[in-house]
């Protein structure tokens, strides 16, 4: 069974709030010389930057709310439980609207299988179709910036309250070639990154509005993401309930997703 791609770019593009948590889930690197020298301020940053989206060395949960404008209106709002294994896989389901309800999505690696109710196929999502539109949010929250990519320059303000990294892949095939992160230091927090292509291309901006206090650390709660090719659109969104949890291996299998 294959889907046309209009159909599941909706579904892909919600798998964005979950598949930016995948890296952070793993651990992180031992040899970080070709990220940041240890002890310095860019690697506690980079750090920082992981663990805002997740939490290291166990399961998972969260609830989120994802929300598509066009010209500043509301053209799309999902709820959706979303949960994310020690390992890095993701299990995402549609709660709302009534008429996608029991959508389940696997993220295994680099496969992403998708189960809709009411069918008995669990169909395979093909690479062209994960990237294509506003499926490419997921690439970019799904970025890891201590395993991926390397820190080219960094230089802080002058009143030394903003940090600004410039980072390039390691991976010539990546998505995003380089990125750039906008970081305030006073807060500790990300305040923008712009994610371009090996030519030099603005593909995608993420400012970060707001965050939220989980057990004595800040996690991530709103987000805005917003595409250079489609100037007057954006997706707004929001995390809430972290969990810490453990699961059983079957929740995040391929012949498990029916039944989940």
């Amino acid at each position: 069974m294959k889907l046309p791609i209009k159909q599941i770019a909706t579904v892909i593009s919600l798998l964005a709030l979950s598949t930016h948590l995948q890296a952070a889930a793993a651990s992180v690197p031992t040899d970080l010389a070709t990220v940041a020298a240890p002890g310095s301020t860019v690697l506690a940053v980079l750090e920082n930057m992981e663990y805002l989206r997740g939490f290291k060395g166990t399961d998972f949960s969260f609830d989120s709310e994802v929300i598509t404008l066009e010209n500043e209106k509301v053209v799309g709002k999902h709820k959706l439980d979303v949960k994310i294994s020690e390992q890095g896989y993701a299990l995402i389901e549609v709660l709302s609207p009534k008429t996608e309800q029991g959508r389940r999505t696997l993220i295994r690696d680099k496969d992403l299988w998708l189960y809709l109710p009411g069918s008995s196929n669990v169909v395979r999502i093909a690479p062209l179709q994960r990237v294509f539109g506003s499926a490419s949010i997921a690439d970019v929250l799904n970025t890891s910036y201590l395993n991926g990519y390397t820190v080219v320059t960094s230089e802080q303000t002058s009143d030394g309250k903003q940090l600004d990294v410039s980072l390039v892949s390691n991976n010539a095939k990546a998505t995003f070639a380089k990125i750039e992160l906008k970081y305030d230091l006073e807060h500790d927090r990300p305040i923008e990154t712009r994610h371009f292509t090996v030519s030099g291309r603005l593909l995608k901006t993420i400012q970060y509005k707001s965050f939220i206090d989980h057990q004595g650390k800040a996690k991530l709660e709103k987000i805005a993401i917003y595409d250079s090719l489609r100037k007057n659109s954006a997706v707004w969104i929001r995390m809430s309930d972290y969990q810490t949890s453990s699961y059983p291996e079957t929740t995040f299998s391929k012949s498990g997703l029916r039944k989940n």
